[in-house]
């Protein structure tokens, strides 16, 4: 199965979670992984180098009823009209070599417990415009809470929960994920901050490589850490009409 190395973490880590009840599907040239909870069908994913009428018609054979989005690593191969395109993100990566430079203006706290299951899953569903699954959320990361290749950590200001971030762990390269600040708390150096704090955790694990997805939005932030470019990924939503 082709993937570059960001979608091969998100394989390794989504397979490591089975026993929670997520579920991987392997084809030849993509991989389908389906979150443990129907309420939160919209995190299911198809992840593939391309995305054409072959690629379709398998997942409509196989998911027939199943909520799925696409995330490609290039172009889809043609205009499909069941294919609703999103914004085209940043599949991105930093080797890292040297310390970085760690600001203590702010509380970070790995989450540990229910207290700070609540307070990321606060941060996350209001970012996501969520609110309503904030409970079937916390249900889950609760079940996740002894997972020893997945660290989650919540960035306070004035002692309000404010931002969010998530390292998860494959066998070569960690991955960054659920980074999310508040409208309100933005701008501030939050979510620089808490990445920087989780890296230099995940540093002291051994591993060094790290892989995310991007939006253009936050590409600034992670080049000037020492991120480089693996890929574009374009992300579309299949519309079953």
């Amino acid at each position: 199965m082709w993937q570059n190395l960001y979608q091969k973490t998100i394989y390794e880590i989504y397979k490591s979670r089975e026993h929670l009840g997520y579920k991987i599907f392997d084809f030849d040239e993509m991989f389908v992984v389906l979150w443990n909870n129907q309420q939160m069908s919209y995190f299911n994913m198809v992840h593939c180098h391309k995305f054409g009428p072959w690629e379709f018609n398998l997942i409509k054979q196989n998911f027939p009823d199943t909520f799925l989005s696409v995330a490609s690593a290039q172009v889809v191969t043609e205009n499909l009209s069941i294919l609703k395109q999103g914004t085209p993100s940043y599949l991105m990566m930093c080797d890292v070599q040297n310390s970085l430079a760690e600001d203590d203006r702010f509380e970070i706290l790995r989450v540990t417990d229910e207290r700070t299951v609540a307070d990321f899953c606060d941060v996350v569903t209001e970012v996501y415009d969520r609110k309503q699954d904030k409970d079937a959320l916390m249900r889950g990361f609760l079940q996740e809470l002894d997972l020893d290749n997945c660290f989650r950590y919540v960035g306070y200001i004035n002692h309000q929960p404010a931002g969010t971030v998530e390292l998860a762990e494959g066998k070569e390269a960690v991955c960054v994920s659920w980074g999310a600040v508040k409208n309100e708390f933005r701008k501030r150096g939050l979510y620089r901050t808490m990445l920087v704090h989780a890296i230099h955790k995940e540093a002291d694990r051994g591993l060094k490589t790290i892989v995310l997805n991007s939006s253009e939005m936050g590409r600034d932030i992670y080049t000037t850490m020492g991120f480089v470019p693996l890929a574009p990924r374009y992300n579309y939503v299949l519309d079953r009409g």
